[in-house]
């Protein structure tokens, strides 16, 4: 972490991407492109095209909490062949080199001693199936080095003559690995749903997600979205931009201690961007716009070591100047294009939605689907989210809960075992202050059903800004 650069490099950043906006811009950040399957309607075409199969999903992000994680990668055929076809997936560590050379990124190839496919990488695909599946085994080691994104480019590199590939993209396969296994204070299984909270920084320290404590050690949160940085617009440079006002700012000047704490127990921590009562928006961006948006984002999230960014389409005008090059009108097209050029910017990290406004119905935008450019999508308070396109209910918050005005559905034990009856991934809250750990706690006693272990009493919090518990609730 190099913070103290982060101000100049990201302001001479800005301003190189202030002085390009007018003219035409090549898209040179289509990192992990997805898959158009819109162009694999050929009839007669038996045109593959490879996935992990957990997701569905072209690009992957695998957080290594225990010593092996188990997928398997799957062959998806248009037409089901008329004999057996086989084809042989590898690791390609050529294909990375070309990768980080497009697209200017710097990602380590996992080294491939740890990495095992089932039946040496072959796959066969028999008559009247149009997939097969092959077993992909990661495994820790003393090698991997903290901090540090891994790569696992897989590809087809031999496919029988009864198999085609439509282009270049579909023949791939991309795994992004972040060694986490001594980060394991908040994993709780793999399978088992996630917590997802909104701090107002404005008011409560983020650190206070260390409050939330389960009896068997494990900490409740396993991402917190600070609440709010905003999308403005810059009428000097004629463009949006992040502000971060001063709330926001203090605690990215103040990384190591006041967000790296969180990160460093396996909490993912994130930026939250929202509207602030100008044209400026998540879901009226023009697609230039978006693209220089992300470019933006990405640079905070990688100079600050965040790990991706939450989108709130509220707060801001809804008749932008579309005679600006970086706006267009509010739509749910424009809020899913700015979510796919934030994750082909930053494929490595979340790209999460609060379902709300043009952010409520993410489709399909240039032919991709939502559950490639989206990781996870959080619902209003009393609400559930909808799996927005392909996604499934395992990206899903089924439970949302505010905690300040006392809003919303609990994580009682109830709805806890009807999240896991119907596969939602993660039950949301907002706003935990201090002063109210009581009430929370109390809406929060489904975490035993969930986890096996409830949460402890409440013995500590952090009072704004500060980098060392105080008692609770003595020094209310």
């Amino acid at each position: 972490m190099k913070v103290r650069k982060i101000k100049y490099s990201l302001f001479a950043s800005m301003m190189a991407v202030v002085a390009v906006f007018s003219a035409s811009c090549e898209d040179t950040l289509e990192i992990g492109k997805p898959l158009d399957e819109s162009q694999y309607e050929d009839i007669y075409a038996k045109n593959g095209y490879l996935r992990d199969a957990k997701s569905n999903r072209v690009t992957n992000i695998i957080d290594l909490f225990t010593e092996n994680y188990k997928t398997s990668v799957r062959l998806g055929l248009t037409k089901a062949p008329t004999v057996s076809s086989s084809v042989k997936v590898e690791v390609d560590a050529a294909y990375l080199e070309a990768y980080n050379k497009e697209h200017e990124t710097t990602f380590k190839l996992f080294p491939k001693e740890l990495i095992t496919l089932g039946d040496e990488g072959l796959m066969t695909i028999n008559p009247d199936s149009k997939t097969a599946e092959l077993s992909l085994s990661v495994t820790g080691g003393e090698a991997l080095e903290e901090d540090v994104t891994y790569a696992i480019p897989l590809t087809v590199n031999e496919a029988g003559s009864d198999i085609q590939f439509n282009n270049e993209e579909s023949r791939h396969c991309m795994y992004f690995v972040n060694d986490m296994r001594k980060k394991g204070d908040v994993f709780k299984g793999e399978d088992k749903p996630k917590g997802f909270l909104f701090i107002e920084v404005n008011d409560v320290n983020p650190l206070n997600a260390l409050s939330f404590q389960l009896e068997n050690g494990k900490y409740l949160w396993d991402a917190v979205v600070l609440f709010a940085a905003n999308i403005n617009y810059d009428a000097a440079s004629g463009r949006p931009y992040v502000k971060c006002n001063p709330n926001v700012q203090y605690l990215l000047d103040n990384n190591e201690t006041l967000i790296q704490p969180l990160r460093k127990r396996g909490i993912k921590v994130i930026l939250g961007i929202l509207g602030n009562h100008d044209m400026a928006g998540v879901a009226q961006l023009s697609p230039q716009g978006c693209k220089d948006f992300a470019r933006e984002l990405a640079r905070y999230c990688y100079a600050y070591d965040l790990d991706g960014v939450n989108f709130d389409d509220e707060w801001s005008d809804p008749n932008p100047d579309i005679n600006n090059p970086a706006f267009t009108s509010p739509s749910y097209e424009a809020g899913a294009r700015l979510c796919l050029e934030t994750k082909r910017a930053m494929p490595d990290k979340l790209v999460t939605v609060f379902c709300w406004g043009k952010m409520h119905s993410l489709s399909q935008v240039d032919g991709v689907d939502a559950k490639e450019y989206t990781d996870i999508a959080v619902a209003n308070y009393g609400s559930t989210a909808p799996a927005l396109g392909q996604m499934t209910l395992k990206q899903c918050s089924g439970v949302s809960s505010e905690y300040n005005e006392r809003r919303g559905g609990d994580l009682n034990a109830s709805t806890a075992q009807w999240l896991m009856n119907n596969g939602y991934g993660w039950f949301m809250g907002f706003a935990p202050f201090p002063n109210n750990y009581i009430d929370i706690w109390k809406r929060l006693e489904g975490a035993e059903v969930l986890y096996g272990s409830p949460l402890k009493e409440p013995s500590l919090f952090y009072k704004k800004n500060a980098t060392e518990p105080s008692v609770w609730p003595n020094d209310l």
